[in-house]
């Protein structure tokens, strides 16, 4: 009997991590550590009578450097937005607005969603588009595009923002050697050790 349960407990836990999915981070280069980074204020969502978006892009951008703040050995800054809050904003013109103001790496987004605090039928949400760019050779970094939503109204959009931002945080930096002792193996291809 035991041996039964133990194999439906096995496979349901199959189930569920096969159903688990990986956090939509795309990165193709890490930013390094001591790497300095400039979160331009992001633009506000457009969605047609909601007044939720007006100043949804700031709320935004200051969650998203508030939290790559935080990681250690990176300097994330937030600039004011050069254009208007629903304007967009190139990622070829946040590289140099960010590169004439000493930045190695800028963070580009756009808000998509951003609704809550409202006791009617729409559910909580917030949803976000996010580029990590080199201001040295324009190149994108990384990038993240994600949506949340709360039915039953628990989680704010705010709360959903700075998820997404740790989320993105924890995927384009680099971990201090401490933190990642005996999860990688490393080849220098030059035959030493």
């Amino acid at each position: 009997m035991t041996t039964t349960r133990t194999r439906t407990l096995l496979a349901i836990a199959l189930l569920l991590a096969g159903c688990a999915t990986a956090p939509p981070v795309t990165v193709k280069h890490h930013v390094p550590r001591g790497g300095k980074v400039a979160v331009v204020m992001f633009q506000d969502c457009d969605i047609a009578k909601q007044v939720d978006c007006d100043d949804s892009g700031a709320k935004a951008g200051a969650i998203f450097a508030r939290v790559l703040s935080q990681r250690p050995d990176l300097q994330a800054v937030s600039l004011p937005r050069p254009v208007g809050a629903k304007v967009p904003l190139s990622d070829d013109a946040a590289v140099a607005y960010a590169k004439a103001k000493g930045y190695r790496y800028v963070v580009n987004g756009e808000v998509q969603a951003y609704y809550g605090g409202h006791v009617s039928l729409h559910a909580n949400r917030a949803a976000v588009s996010v580029r990590v760019l080199s201001t040295s050779n324009g190149l994108e970094m990384a990038s993240y595009r994600q949506q949340e939503k709360s039915a039953a109204h628990l989680t704010a959009p705010d709360d959903m923002l700075e998820d997404m931002a740790k989320q993105l945080a924890a995927g384009v930096m680099i971990e201090p050697k401490s933190r990642r002792d005996g999860k990688f193996l490393f080849y220098k291809g030059d035959g030493s050790d």
